[in-house]
């Protein structure tokens, strides 16, 4: 009989997929170009949208450069299509930034930037008495912040692999719930030493092998993406591969031995010190130290600056999705143990 969590990992899992992958991305601002902009003169740039419509907004596009207490509109902007625009800007001699962020706004995208993406030439500056005029009032009004339409968030440094959220995170609470499982029913086989608990803490350890391996591909995919190599000396990479090893480990410790009693007895205690190490390597070491991953080394978390109400609306099921297969997976290990 179909049990009813079986129906619900199934429909979650399907949203999951669905509306992860189909949903769009917000519109982005992707490449800024040009010359290189330099104190007091126009500087004409091209700035390269994604998911962007500045043709269709076109009436209504304003830009702006924002240094951290400047601001200077753009003149002269032009859509030349819905993902190409180009437009004039003058900073003024006396600017104290080297380094600008570009903000384009109109009815149909809102309001999207692309951070640092204007920088000075410091050494090419012409004489102070010759500047032109900058356009610094700025005083236009932005009705719209957000795009008209529902969508995901759009970070320069993710794009699409942004979605790797919905699978690679999740991936690791289905890990994470297996281990737990095992080393409950370890402890259980410790204090009854009846078998039928160590081979459910032995499944389980299985099970969350295969997550394990599973997040660590899709964290390896991602890491290309926005770090540019499938690997790197991060104290929270090597923290999951060394996880990876202690549990690979107790699979082969099972293995050498040939007394079932024995064999229950060392892994259940041998899982208890695993459980303690995978704390130390995944919750405790990079907190402490410096590392490249969200939410440790000193790095805001994930949720912090991308996760919107939109991701949300998929991340939250996605988690219970992937916990639920999980559980189903090591459910039918278990009957296949029996039989």
């Amino acid at each position: 009989m179909l049990r009813w969590w079986k129906i619900v990992c199934i429909i979650l899992l399907t949203y999951t997929i669905l509306v992860g992958l189909l949903l769009p991305l917000s519109p982005g601002i992707t490449d800024v170009t040009s010359s290189g902009v330099n104190k007091g003169s126009i500087t004409e740039i091209s700035v390269s949208g994604y998911n962007s419509h500045f043709l269709q907004g076109e009436k209504s596009l304003k830009a702006w450069v924002k240094g951290e207490s400047e601001r200077y509109c753009c003149e002269n902007i032009k859509a030349i299509d819905d993902q190409h625009l180009s437009a004039k800007v003058s900073i003024p001699s006396s600017t104290k930034h080297y380094s600008f962020d570009l903000i384009v706004n109109d009815d149909v995208d809102g309001t999207i930037y692309f951070a640092n993406s204007i920088h000075l030439n410091s050494a090419l500056t012409n004489d102070t008495s010759k500047t032109p005029a900058a356009i610094n009032a700025c005083t236009f009004d932005v009705k719209n912040e957000k795009a008209g339409f529902r969508s995901f968030p759009n970070r320069e440094m993710l794009i699409e692999t942004i979605r790797n959220l919905y699978f690679h995170v999740p991936i690791w609470f289905a890990m994470i719930t297996m281990v737990l499982i095992s080393i409950v029913y370890s402890i259980r086989y410790l204090s009854t030493e009846q078998l039928q608990f160590d081979h459910i803490a032995e499944e389980a350890v299985r099970v969350g092998i295969m997550f394990g391996i599973l997040g660590l591909v899709t964290g390896s995919i991602w890491a290309k993406f926005t770090w540019g190599t499938w690997w790197t000396n991060d104290t929270k990479l090597n923290g999951a591969a060394a996880t990876m090893l202690v549990y690979f480990a107790y699979i082969l410790l099972r293995n050498s031995m040939d007394d079932e009693m024995k064999r229950a007895r060392i892994a259940a205690v041998y899982n208890i010190f695993a459980f303690t190490l995978m704390i130390v390597f995944l919750a405790i070491i990079p907190r402490i130290t410096d590392s490249l991953h969200p939410g440790n080394g000193g790095n805001p978390a994930f949720s912090k600056y991308d996760l919107d109400n939109t991701m949300r609306m998929v991340f939250y099921p996605a988690v219970i999705g992937w916990v639920l297969l999980s559980v189903w997976i090591l459910n039918i290990r278990i009957r296949i143990r029996k039989l």
